[in-house]
């Protein structure tokens, strides 16, 4: 694949991704402050009873898979402005997909363990 290729895609990625986040946060929002209970607190027990869902499961996944990407996607953006030398620019980008891939795996450890 080309440089300029993996820039468009990037550069569409990071929109697409936007949109999600908000369709995501909104639903998120929505479901625990206003469809679940309004007028009790949000408890363990009630997050459990709805991760029961494999649905929800599906959801929370992918909100966390392009929660990732975006910001680390966008961090990188910075980092490709300021324009660093190579062997920086290399390092930064083998660290920011380390944190990817441990963010990507502490938050599917945490959801999985849910799933019916």
């Amino acid at each position: 694949m080309r440089k300029e290729s993996i820039e468009i895609w990037s550069w569409t990625l990071q929109r697409i991704t936007a949109v999600f986040l908000i369709f995501g946060m909104i639903v998120h929002f929505w479901v625990l402050h206003y469809l679940d209970i309004p007028d009790k607190a949000i408890t363990f027990t009630l997050v459990q009873e709805r991760l029961q869902s494999p649905w929800w499961i599906i959801f929370d996944s992918l909100l966390l898979i392009t929660a990732l990407y975006h910001a680390l996607n966008g961090i990188w953006s910075i980092i490709l402005d300021w324009n660093p030398k190579k062997n920086v620019r290399i390092f930064l980008g083998w660290s920011l997909s380390l944190i990817g891939i441990v963010g990507l795996i502490i938050g599917m450890l945490t959801l999985f363990p849910f799933a019916a």
